[in-house]
């Protein structure tokens, strides 16, 4: 007979986050880290690989080169998310978030957060751990960065682009709304991305 889980042997989202912001606190102060933000799931090299095989979606890329074809792309997203932190940290920050590196399974006996899940764990630590925000390259396109873009702005944080220029929020704005034009003349979907320059169109009336 299975005995059911006392409720603090249930594990939940916000007792994991607490407890990872716990072990931040160990190493990182309040407000003294840059945030690396860079694309994982979408971004350019997802969709320029949509392209190059004729399809529009992650399930039909899937069909075309198989199951592995998502491990690979991560793979590559990573070593580029490392290789634009290590560039921060050489330009003299001496803390650098990276979050594409960062695997929940490991931590929680191999149960992943959801990808919503993911994104508001990254948001808290924005808010509570970093001072600046910075985007890699072509940010625009990837959904994760463009939220990072609106954590940061959220929460009054420097937003700058992989050169160390300034990203304001009408300038930014212009940027999403272009890319996601340009997607959807490709025949793309992209809700994340029309809900981000909602978002963004919101703080532009504030301004």
């Amino acid at each position: 007979m299975k005995v059911a889980e006392s409720e603090s042997q249930v594990r939940t989202w916000q007792r994991d986050a607490d407890t990872l912001l716990s072990l931040l606190d160990c190493v990182v102060p309040e407000r003294e880290a840059v945030f690396a933000s860079s694309e994982f799931f979408t971004g350019k090299r997802f969709y320029e690989l949509c392209l190059g095989n004729e399809v529009r979606t992650a399930e039909e890329l899937e069909k075309k080169l198989g199951p592995h074809y998502r491990d690979e792309l991560v793979a590559k997203n990573k070593q580029q998310g490392i290789s634009f932190a290590r560039q921060l940290r050489e330009q003299g920050h001496k803390i650098v978030l990276t979050p594409v590196v960062f695997d929940m399974g490991l931590f929680n006996h191999g149960q992943d957060w959801s990808g919503d899940e993911y994104m508001r764990f990254w948001n808290l630590v924005i808010a509570k751990k970093c001072h600046a925000v910075y985007l890699g390259e072509a940010w625009e396109v990837s959904d994760s960065c463009v939220f990072h873009y609106i954590a940061g702005l959220k929460n009054g944080k420097k937003l700058l682009d992989h050169a160390g220029n300034f990203l304001l929020l009408e300038a930014a704005r212009k940027m999403v709304l272009s890319a996601t034009r340009r997607l959807e003349d490709y025949g793309f979907d992209v809700p994340n991305l029309l809900l981000a320059l909602t978002v963004l169109k919101d703080f532009s009336s504030l301004g």
